[in-house]
């Protein structure tokens, strides 16, 4: 017996619209959602509830071919309680799909919670992620990857201007050899350029050009609406370029949306000096009791405990 309800695409407005109004937890399927509702993604293969309409967790399916691995399912649970049912509902996808499935969202602690209820499928969570206050992070299991939530927003945003010898442009599919290059976890995703190509090429972006007029510094928009793949070459750096890439880019999608994340490791303190300085502010446990971002990724057997990217 399934366990969950598929939806009609009649009915993603009505989801989206709930969601909305439970954000920012709500952020990892909220904003694909609202994204492919504008064109600006791919549709769904499927969104699944686990009930409808008083639903308390919700899957997005990538339209994936089966030959991509990991597949990449967006998953949100209203309360930390549910983390059983949802985890339940990733497990039926699973026997459905020949590779992995990476997950981006789900509940801080769904691991901890999985585990102790005995369930026999808990082995299949491999490596997992996640992004929440440090005022939480004594009661994460040890095997995660810690990242703080900071966020920026029309008021507290520095803007910063472009050195000169510098143009800005935006991300160009020729482009995309260069960036992946230089992402150390491109090799996770078979479709990566494929993937990130489009969502560069379709979301807000920011690339700087020195005089020969080739990229020297990067970063864009991500599908769960956070900023990332944030780039300088090293000959480029101490130039303030960085600085510009976030600047531009966290303004052009605040035109969009009251607030923009960054996901940052708790033991980066360089890059959250960085982000404080152009006035980003962390994520404050008392506002936001549940993290921002997650990610967990289930494999078919498990092979080891190689950490989840952002």
């Amino acid at each position: 017996m399934e366990a969950y309800v598929v939806l009609r695409e009649e009915e993603y407005p009505t989801l989206l619209e709930e969601l909305k109004m439970q954000l920012p937890a709500s952020q990892m399927v909220y904003y694909p959602l609202m994204l492919s509702q504008e064109n600006l993604l791919p549709k769904f293969k499927a969104i699944c509830v686990d009930k409808w309409p008083e639903f308390t967790c919700v899957l997005e399916v990538e339209n994936l071919a089966d030959d991509v691995s990991p597949h990449r399912v967006n998953a949100y649970s209203k309360r930390e309680e549910c983390s059983v049912s949802l985890h339940s509902m990733i497990c039926q996808l699973l026997q459905k799909t020949p590779s992995d499935i990476l997950i981006y969202g789900g509940p801080r602690r769904m691991k901890e919670i999985i585990s102790k209820s005995n369930d026999s499928n808990s082995s299949r969570i491999s490596a997992s992620g996640c992004c929440g206050s440090k005022s939480v992070q004594g009661t994460e299991p040890t095997d995660l990857l810690i990242h703080n939530a900071y966020r920026v927003s029309k008021d507290t945003l520095k803007k910063s201007e472009v050195p000169l010898h510098f143009s800005v442009t935006t991300i160009k599919k020729e482009h995309m050899d260069l960036i992946l290059s230089k992402w150390k976890h491109s090799e996770i995703f078979s479709d990566a350029k494929e993937f990130f190509t489009h969502t560069a090429t379709s979301l807000e972006s920011v690339c700087i050009l020195n005089e020969s007029g080739e990229p020297v510094a990067w970063g864009f928009e991500q599908h769960y609406g956070a900023i990332g793949m944030v780039y300088v070459l090293p000959e480029y750096r101490r130039k303030k370029l960085g600085s510009v890439v976030v600047s531009i880019l966290s303004e052009k999608i605040l035109r969009k949306h009251a607030f923009v994340y960054a996901a940052i490791e708790t033991e980066n303190t360089g890059s959250i000096s960085f982000h404080k300085k152009l006035g980003y502010e962390e994520c404050d446990i008392l506002v936001y009791p549940e993290c921002i971002f997650n990610w967990f990724l289930y494999e078919k057997e498990k092979k080891g405990t190689t950490k989840c990217c952002q």
